[in-house]
């Protein structure tokens, strides 16, 4: 499995770069007022970096070893599934913040077994903090939800 996952990251970090290389071709601009390639050069660098931490990781474990968390199994695929397709669902009438909110919590909480306080923090944190870049910083239109006035 081990070899599997090391191919897969390096492809995958193939593209990534690629990706990386073809967003440089377009204006950057700044972060105050960020260019069409803004984005796609901080996307792409994301991803590539990511992908270099999973090729680490894989060439670092040993063979026939599972690095931790490595089998999600099924039914939790089938469960954050159907959770991204209820928060599409919701996300109109519940409003951005609120809809970010309980899919982190059903996430950090139902999946990964996180504690209450941790998962109610991080899911509120992740969510102010999106909704602060998003909305604030970068003047995204989000759905207010009922509390839109």
């Amino acid at each position: 499995m081990a070899g599997r996952d090391r191919g897969a990251a390096a492809v995958l970090l193939v593209f990534g770069l690629i990706a990386l290389e073809e967003a440089r071709k377009l204006r950057f601009g700044s972060i105050a007022k960020p260019g069409p390639g803004f984005f796609p050069v901080v996307l792409a660098a994301a991803f590539s970096l990511v992908c270099v931490a999973l090729l680490v990781n894989a060439v670092r474990a040993r063979d026939g070893a599972a690095a931790p968390g490595a089998r999600l199994g099924w039914r939790k695929i089938g469960a954050a599934m159907a959770a991204l397709v209820v928060y599409a669902l919701v996300l109109e009438p519940l409003g951005f913040v609120a809809a970010t909110f309980a899919l982190l919590l059903f996430f950090f909480k139902a999946l990964e077994r996180q504690r209450w306080v941790t998962a109610v923090a991080g899911s509120l944190v992740t969510a102010l903090v999106t909704y602060l870049v998003f909305k604030v910083w970068l003047n995204v239109q989000l759905p207010a939800g009922p509390w839109s006035g």
